[in-house]
């Protein structure tokens, strides 16, 4: 039987070829000259002459390509200018902080999302179902910062209930971690919340219309039992779809979040790379990103196959 995620899976190592082709290839992509670029125009020729050297520009785009992936898999990513410290260890030393921000935010959508959708598909047209498809309208609407400053604002500001800003790790006070995430974790959690209603009521009210679901309704089930255990199962596989791919890009959704709550994560390393013009910081964020986004991709095919085995056969 052929397995549904690995045609997948050969597509997206080929896609990880080619972005790490046109990574290593974006200080040559600079316009002028990437040294005088990266330097300003008060750095010496022998300061330019070393930076092309440490950049791989004196070679040919593929030495530069081989010695590059020949970085990678050896987990030498190079060094960052800003900080001096390696680009790997950098960027790990950044994912706890991102990693804590997207998991409770894909937590706080799903327990919002998941709920409203099912029962907004079991009554088309009715106030909760209009209340519902208004709200997230407003949601997708409105930028997430916007929704972030909206936050801080009444909770912060207002009310002073919760910090503004700032991080603190778990391991060295749970309480005041759990005071700074709340907003940037309800902020994220409410975008991507209302792409995921939106998602399962269209595929919520598809099964709804289906023959074992009349069955169920007819045996006397009630709208809990049908919901939840006829319903939910086969409409979930767009929504696992999609949390694989929000998982993934959820480097991009952070950056504006953690520049906002001065989170120190790789969002905002991002923002503050692309500030000083750390090449080789920012090259290692990006290839760092397309791995998540295709390590991700790959685990939605795999579940979305063991819960809708239709999908392996190429059914749905």
């Amino acid at each position: 039987m052929r397995i549904a995620w690995l045609p997948r899976a050969g597509r997206s190592l080929l896609v990880l070829i080619v972005v790490s082709a046109l990574t290593c290839q974006l200080a040559a992509l600079l316009p002028g000259d990437p040294a005088f670029v990266i330097l300003g125009d008060e750095s010496t020729e022998a300061q330019r002459e070393a930076l092309r050297h440490t950049l791989g520009l004196d070679q040919n785009a593929f030495v530069r390509f081989v010695n590059f992936m020949g970085g990678v898999v050896t987990g030498d990513w190079g060094t960052s200018f800003a900080s001096g410290r390696p680009v790997l260890v950098e960027i790990l030393s950044r994912v706890p902080a991102t990693a804590e921000l997207v998991i409770l935010s894909q937590v706080v959508a799903l327990a919002v999302a998941v709920p409203l959708a099912l029962h907004s598909a079991r009554n088309v047209g009715g106030k909760l179902d209009r209340l519902v498809s208004t709200g997230t309208f407003l949601l997708l609407a409105v930028p997430s910062f916007v929704v972030g400053i909206i936050t801080i604002q009444f909770f912060a500001v207002q009310l002073g209930w919760l910090p503004a800003s700032g991080y603190t790790a778990f391991v060295d006070d749970p309480l005041e971690n759990i005071s700074h995430m709340v907003l940037p974790v309800l902020t994220l959690g409410l975008a991507e919340g209302a792409v995921y209603v939106r998602a399962l009521r269209g595929s919520a009210i598809e099964a709804l219309r289906s023959p074992y679901a009349y069955a169920s309704i007819v045996r006397g089930a009630s709208d809990p039992q049908l919901l939840w255990w006829r319903i939910l199962r086969p409409s979930s596989s767009t929504l696992l779809a999609l949390i694989g791919v929000s998982l993934g890009v959820a480097l991009g959704g952070t950056l504006l979040v953690e520049s906002l709550f001065a989170i120190p994560g790789l969002g905002r390393l991002t923002v503050s790379s692309l500030g000083v013009r750390d090449l080789p910081m920012i090259q290692g964020v990006v290839l760092f990103a397309a791995t998540t986004v295709v390590i991700f991709g790959i685990l939605a095919d795999i579940a979305v196959s063991r819960i809708d085995p239709r999908s392996k056969h190429g059914l749905v």
